[in-house]
């Protein structure tokens, strides 16, 4: 019997880090694998807030984020610690297979640690993540956003000048995603800025996260990782995404047991976008309603 868990920001000692977690809502536990570019708890909160209602959602902190340690090397702002964290985090919550959730970033790393860790995941919802990402990919985003792109590219180059503080990277970095960037990968940019002003309002961003991931990984790359997958999967796809449907639709294809939901009014953000139809989907899925 999968032990109840209750409500709370709690931490932990997990893998010799201090990492921050929090529990909400009421019903069968998920797990939400967080972003590793550098986001705290509260942005994934705010997409997935919709859910908590049924489901006891558990979200925490990466390293060097929020209310968890600080990293000791590069290697901990990376992939590899979110999934080694997440499943420390499992076990100091007694839990023997649990659901998880992930979204962009943090749906790519839910291939590696279902593939890694098959007997420990019972159901996986991928949001708007891909099984690979490459050149290609970067350089079609680039033709279709070449405005953003010189933008982003101009303020990146700003940002690693010696004189400007780490404060004021990353407060200048999330003005720049939360206000420009993000939205432009929305349905209706105008209609979701206010909406991702709110949802990522007191979430904290990391220049130095978002630096590594680029460095890291700028490519991903799981397509022959599907096979070992075992879980029950939803895979979730935006109409509208700067990720082409058809990319998601491969994750689909890949995977032994699996759902695939394209929603046609939303971009990046369906968790927000269509609300009401993405957490019906979601909660049909794992057989709450």
């Amino acid at each position: 019997m999968m032990p109840v868990l209750d409500n709370g920001s709690f931490a932990a000692e997990l893998n010799g880090f201090e990492i921050h977690y929090e529990v909400h809502g009421q019903g069968p536990v998920v797990m939400a694998v967080p972003n590793s570019w550098g986001l705290s708890l509260g942005g994934l909160r705010g997409l997935f807030r919709g859910l908590e209602g049924d489901l006891t959602m558990v979200y925490f902190d990466p390293r060097g984020i929020g209310g968890s340690g600080p990293v000791r090397e590069d290697a901990d702002m990376g992939m590899a610690a979110v999934r080694t964290d997440f499943d420390g985090l499992r076990r100091h919550l007694g839990l023997d297979r649990v659901s998880a959730i992930g979204w962009s970033n943090g749906a790519m790393n839910l291939i590696l640690l279902a593939a890694e860790n098959p007997e420990t995941i019972e159901a996986a919802v991928f949001v708007h993540g891909a099984a690979n990402f490459d050149e290609e990919d970067l350089q079609r985003y680039a033709e279709r956003q070449p405005v953003l792109t010189r933008r982003w590219t101009e303020l990146d180059r700003e940002l690693r000048s010696p004189g400007v503080s780490p404060g004021e990277r990353t407060a200048r970095l999330k003005a720049f995603w939360v206000g420009e960037l993000l939205p432009a990968s929305c349905a209706d940019p105008a209609a979701a800025r206010p909406l991702l002003a709110e949802l990522f309002r007191e979430a904290e961003f990391s220049w130095a996260h978002v630096d590594h991931a680029n460095r890291e990984a700028p490519v991903f790359e799981a397509r022959g990782r599907l096979p070992e997958i075992t879980a029950r999967c939803l895979v979730v796809a935006g109409a509208h995404d700067s990720l082409a449907p058809e990319r998601v639709r491969e994750l689909h294809q890949g995977l032994a047991d699996s759902r695939f939901l394209l929603l046609e009014h939303s971009g990046h953000f369906a968790p927000v976008e269509e609300p009401e139809p993405f957490a019906a989907a979601v909660l049909d899925f794992l057989g709450v309603r």
